[in-house]
């Protein structure tokens, strides 16, 4: 049986910290908001309910029964300036490279904890997103301070900086495996 998180259980005192998905008109992804939010976008006819959450929580009002969304959609696009949020310069952080990886060593693919200059620091390698890979234990302790070709060690991708693109595209795929566990 696979791990699931268990979620709080909604009631009327904390449904309004619920986080909701929004997506533009072209249903791009572009943040969370809080549940009160996005009820009141719907209410106001500036969004509609994508998917609802499940298992239903209504909200109610004196004339009006709406369910809680779980992905709300703007009726109008909304523009946003399309750029790179990490540039190749920027310092990397060990979350960061972990979770670009997907937590996946950069020689051997197995499972990553840790990560790895591939110039090694000792000789003047610099933390950015193209310097590091994740990579396991044993193949980290392997490579010590030495380059992949003085290792005898290759990589098997080419690291580089996460784009925003990729960020959100990650937080689609997320929220849609969701969705799926939840019909």
């Amino acid at each position: 049986m696979p791990f699931r998180r268990a979620e709080r259980q909604l009631t009327p005192d904390n449904w309004i910290h619920t986080p909701v998905l929004v997506l533009n008109a072209s249903y791009e992804a572009l943040t969370d908001i809080g549940a009160d939010r996005a009820v009141v976008l719907v209410i106001s006819g500036a969004a509609e309910t994508v998917a609802e959450r499940r298992p239903r929580f209504p909200i109610r009002s004196k004339h009006l029964e709406i369910a809680l969304p779980q992905t709300i959609r703007l009726l109008h696009y909304v523009y946003l300036e399309h750029r790179v949020l990490v540039h190749d310069e920027s310092r990397a952080t060990l979350a960061g490279v972990l979770r670009r990886d997907n937590h996946r060593c950069g020689y051997c693919a197995g499972w990553a904890g840790t990560v790895d200059h591939i110039r090694p620091r000792s000789r003047g390698g610099p933390n950015t997103w193209n310097n590091l890979i994740a990579a396991c234990g044993p193949c980290n302790t392997r490579k010590a301070d030495r380059t992949p070709d003085e290792a005898g060690m290759r990589l098997l991708w080419e690291p580089k900086a996460p784009t925003d693109l990729q960020r959100r595209q990650r937080q689609i795929w997320k929220h849609l495996a969701a969705a799926d566990t939840t019909q």
